[in-house]
């Protein structure tokens, strides 16, 4: 039975992504053979958009705010998160750099600009201005606006903390959120229905306005991508690991994480990998209390590999768009891609709202967000991939932190098969 699962499991996963592409390649195909002929269908992606648009603020209201009021950690287990996130925020960040280091030295891999409209000389913003202005905003139906993605976040996480430390009193509150999650669930998988179509029509006017230059971006930046993926995946992934448990780390991480990469890639799917994590845990040695803890929570806030597509997604489209990264956005573009990752991955739909993000911060063009959309579909396997099994090898850290740098001389896992 779970050999029909495995090799079922691709097929399936992959079907809504080749629909979108599809949709997406047949409106392209259209623009680049009628050229602005087709800026008809334009209307069509716009009402798409509109709609998309208006579910991000509940979106992630609800489903982030709802999972936080749900979580009650204390003692050990509270302890062992702390360190686990904090974990996961590091590699996320070291991710991040990593992609704007490999662009700064390969360069952007596009020579497609945007047409944009003119704008008058702005006043010259203070650094701590910027960090006041994308954080907070200065009133409650600023901060209800998908222009104002991050101090939505803030400030979602900020109440539901609030609601959970009120404990049984706010149980109509809590019970009221699970609720409208699942309306939110439900709204956007009716709506990514209409995904192809609204897409498409809207890749129609973009190639039929823009030509082939924004069809090569995606070749080009895939290739840059994908290079990151698997660098990160042999050098960083193995650096953690011998941090974790030195030379047999290494050596032991790679021999057991064959199995869950693989699922990662065909499935497209950070919880299909899960058993298959667990069990290359149970090889590794790690307790089963610290392993079920990391991985579960790995498979909504680990993203390493969301973060690399997140930040190469805005160093793209600034590029395109003629707002190239410099100073301080880069420390801003680091910012903006955790958060993004992190912050929106148990999101459903929680891509569109980092993609929104990265319009709003930046100031670009809606334009930009179809793209961005399209950029992270085909960046998804390589995301899976690294945010999946990097779970696997913080399981690894935690259990050095918690029983020492020589954990793995240890029979810590008394009821599973070990590698010697």
């Amino acid at each position: 039975m779970m050999s029909t699962k495995t090799k079922t499991a691709p097929l399936s996963s992959y079907r809504d992504p080749i629909i979108l592409i599809t949709g997406c390649v047949i409106g392209a195909i259209l623009g680049l053979v009628f050229g602005d002929k087709v800026s008809f269908l334009k209307p069509i992606g716009q009402i798409f958009l509109n709609l998309l648009f208006c579910l991000i603020v509940p979106l992630i209201f609800f489903s982030i705010a709802g999972s936080i009021a749900n979580t009650k950690d204390t003692g050990k287990v509270g302890k062992m998160i702390g360190l686990t996130l904090l974990i996961f925020v590091t590699t996320a960040i070291l991710s991040a750099i990593l992609i704007l280091v490999v662009t700064h030295f390969t360069g952007v891999p596009t020579n497609f600009t945007a047409v944009t409209k003119n704008a008058a000389a702005a006043k010259p913003i203070s650094v701590s201005d910027q960090i006041v202005g994308t954080l907070t905003v200065g009133d409650l139906p600023l901060l209800i606006s998908r222009y104002h993605v991050l101090p939505l976040i803030i400030m979602t996480i900020f109440f539901g903390i609030c609601v959970s430390r009120l404990g049984d009193e706010a149980k109509p509150i809590i019970d009221w959120m699970n609720a409208m999650t699942k309306v939110c669930y439900k709204m956007v998988a009716y709506l990514m229905k209409l995904a192809p179509l609204g897409l498409g029509a809207y890749f129609a006017d973009l190639t039929g306005t823009y030509g082939i230059e924004l069809l090569k971006t995606y070749g080009n930046a895939m290739l840059v991508f994908y290079s990151v993926v698997f660098l990160y995946f042999f050098h960083f992934l193995g650096f953690y690991a011998f941090l974790a448990a030195g030379p047999w780390g290494v050596r032991n991480f790679f021999k057991v994480i064959l199995a869950p990469a693989l699922t990662a890639l065909g499935t497209r799917s950070s919880a299909a990998t899960i058993p298959l994590q667990m069990e290359a845990c149970d090889k590794l040695g790690v307790p089963r209390d610290i392993s079920s803890v990391v991985i579960a929570m790995g498979a909504t806030c680990h993203m390493d590999g969301a973060c690399i597509a997140m930040v190469y997604a805005e160093v793209l489209a600034t590029t395109m768009f003629g707002v190239p990264l410099e100073g301080f956005a880069f420390l801003l573009a680091i910012f903006v891609g955790v958060t993004s990752s992190v912050a929106t991955s148990s999101v459903p739909g929680g891509g569109a709202a980092g993609e929104t993000m990265i319009v709003s911060v930046f100031s670009l063009p809606e334009a930009a967000f179809p793209i961005l959309l399209m950029i992270v579909e085909l960046f998804d396997p390589g995301c899976t991939l690294l945010n999946s099994c990097g779970d696997t090898v913080v399981s690894m850290l935690i259990t050095r932190i918690f029983h020492g740098k020589d954990w793995y001389k240890q029979n810590l896992n008394p009821n599973q098969e070990a590698i010697e």
